[in-house]
């Protein structure tokens, strides 16, 4: 009776597109059909996997992009409002004078929902586990695989919040049916290890699990598992990503805890780039009905996508105009080109930057001959977004954006983890003596171009809804991949540059230059703890008077959110015993003490001002 009862209060939510059609519609009346256990938690288990997992959501990034100034991705310089006028460099004067309550608030109150979200929509989560609890014997088996995974999505999530929020409760959560409402708070660090050891062990058990299931049941889950389809080796090799991910990320405090964690991990990860292409997740993409993923909030906000100087000259190495000869194979599928004349023969690639004297060469509201870049606009409109045909865009604005085709107007798959993110992880864990692979951190950078422009190319290939474009139009912003020569010539110039690098912050500078390259925007929570972690890369200098004509370095920096305000009014009991500790300037436990001090910044702007 008790599965019943959990069917009923989760039905409207279990229409996932692997049930067959006579089931979804039997469903509806428990009268006429009742699910058997594996059904029951396989249906839970597929919504738990739709629920703004890998999805992203629209709303989340609409507004996340609407207070760009404000954001935590543009804090992070990982993207730019466009600098159309003085009043966009003004905004970071709030933030240079610790306004942060007012000044963050957009951001944040988003924010807020990735705390409230760790427990809402993963309540699936905790109805598996006591779903599965009650049975025994072959019911047991063929159900148990669930609960399995349910809580390896769980504590992907849960870490996520870590990151953002530092202490959080997480041992006593989800148990509700227990009577348990009000939860503590618990020790990071032991969240990390606790979520460590449990992937581990999981990745361990899980074909043997897989194996005893019957036949039938295999052929539920391969149904259900709308990311890997089953596929428990990819399911283990994923499990081992995120163990080394997470052990990576609290090294530099625990290096010798994680060290035998990370020597397991090694031994089976992706072998390819994880992502998931689902026609029920596409649907909502833009231009095909509302709702939808975060892909239209970028569409909404495209005119707060422009590239900053971090990343834009990290890829765009020489002049202005594209080279294809030092340039960064990635910079043509990662980022939209512009040419005066629509003409693919002279494209160039221009960033932005926090800086006020670098950036009075973009804006329009300079006197007349001050202006390096002239401002330019589709159909006169002050909103440069994708609503225009491609053979405008590319003709519309001197600085740089986001390629529209790869991140917004393209049925582009939902990322889960990459090689070149993996490759990334295992140079940082071979030049910081975390494990020993057999392939030093330099060849590690090199696979990471190589396999980073293979996927970005991928990305900017998939099918697209774009309308007609002009020949040229294609070469810019959908352009053939580079030769084997050319990419591979690449990646050992950044190679060469990481063996010149000094010593291992020096490295690290690279390592993290190349995260924010193959991450950018579509992984910017991502991107965002990095840097936190690492203080790498170095961020542009923000001046913040429009009247000054020094370089300044903000010193301040986003080290964690605050949390939800509703915590202070609904678990203050607990609340009380951390809130000491809930202030922007607080780190995440898993800062290194040596970097605590060490500034973000760079003493003066990437590019100098132009003359």
């Amino acid at each position: 009776m008790k599965k019943i009862i959990y069917f009923i209060l989760i039905i409207p939510f279990l229409m996932v597109a692997s049930c067959e059609d006579r089931l979804d519609r039997d469903w509806n009346n428990p009268n006429v059909y009742q699910p058997e256990p594996d059904e029951v938690v396989s249906g839970l288990f597929t919504h738990m996997q739709k629920t703004r997992f890998w999805m992203k959501d629209y709303g989340e990034w609409y507004w996340y992009l609407a207070g760009v100034y404000r954001s935590f991705s543009t804090i992070a310089q990982i993207n730019c409002m466009m600098p159309y006028s003085a009043s966009y460099i003004n905004y970071w004067g709030d933030w240079h004078y610790g306004v942060l309550d007012e000044f963050v608030g957009t951001a944040n109150g988003n924010v807020y929902g990735k705390f409230e979200r760790l427990y809402t929509d993963l309540t699936n989560y905790g109805l598996i586990r006591d779903e599965v609890a009650v049975l025994s014997d072959s019911e047991y088996d063929d159900a148990v695989i669930y609960f399995r995974l349910a809580t390896i999505l769980k504590n992907v999530v849960a870490l996520q919040t870590v990151d953002l929020f530092n202490s959080i409760p997480y041992f006593d959560a989800y148990k509700g049916t227990e009577g348990i409402f009000f939860t503590p708070y618990d020790d990071p660090m032991e969240i990390y290890k606790s979520v460590i050891e449990e992937y581990q062990t999981i990745a361990k058990e899980l074909p043997g699990i897989f194996e005893k299931m019957s036949d039938l049941s295999k052929n539920t889950f391969i149904k259900q598992d709308i990311f890997f389809k089953g596929d428990v080796n990819k399911w283990v090799q994923y499990i081992n990503a995120q163990t080394l991910k997470s052990s990576i990320r609290m090294s530099g405090v625990a290096a010798d805890y994680v060290k035998p964690f990370i020597a397991e991990a090694v031994k089976n990860l992706p072998t390819e780039d994880f992502v998931f292409d689902s026609p029920q997740v596409n649907e909502n993409r833009i231009g095909v009905s509302a709702g939808g993923i975060f892909q239209r909030g970028l569409y909404e906000q495209y005119y707060n996508l422009a590239i900053p100087d971090v990343i834009m000259t990290r890829m765009n190495r020489g002049e202005d105009r594209y080279d294809a000869n030092i340039d960064d194979p990635r910079l043509p599928v990662i980022a939209m080109g512009y040419s005066a004349d629509g003409s693919a023969d002279h494209v160039e690639y221009f960033g932005t930057s926090m800086n006020w004297e670098r950036n009075r060469y973009l804006r329009i509201t300079l006197p007349d001959g001050e202006g390096r870049k002239i401002n330019a606009f589709p159909s006169g409109s002050n909103a440069l977004r994708p609503t225009q045909p491609m053979d405008i865009m590319v003709k519309s604005c001197p600085w740089t954006y986001y390629n529209p085709v790869t991140f917004v107007l393209s049925e582009s798959p939902l990322y889960i983890f990459s090689l070149a993110e993996i490759d990334l992880l295992l140079a940082e864990a071979e030049l910081k003596g975390l494990v020993s692979t057999g392939k030093g951190a330099a060849q590690y950078i090199n696979d990471a171009v190589r396999h980073s422009t293979d996927f970005w190319y991928m990305m900017n290939s998939v099918e697209n809804y774009v309308g007609d474009m002009a020949d040229d139009t294609k070469k810019i912003l959908t352009p053939a991949k580079p030769s084997a020569d050319i990419i591979n010539g690449y990646a050992s110039v950044i190679q060469s540059e990481f063996e010149a690098a000094d010593g291992v912050e020096g490295k690290m500078e690279i390592i993290m230059q190349q995260k924010y390259i193959h991450l950018n925007i579509l992984e910017a929570f991502e991107l965002f703890a990095e840097l936190r972690r690492t203080r790498h890369p170095k961020l542009e200098p923000i001046t913040v008077s429009a009247t000054s004509t020094v370089l300044t370095n903000a010193t301040m920096m986003l080290e964690r959110f605050k949390l939800p305000p509703s915590e202070r009014t609904n678990n203050f009991d607990e609340y009380s015993k951390v809130m000491n500790d809930d202030k922007w300037e607080t780190p995440i436990f898993w800062v290194p003490q040596d970097k605590i001090s060490e500034k973000y910044f760079l003493p003066e702007a990437i590019k100098p001002p132009l003359p």
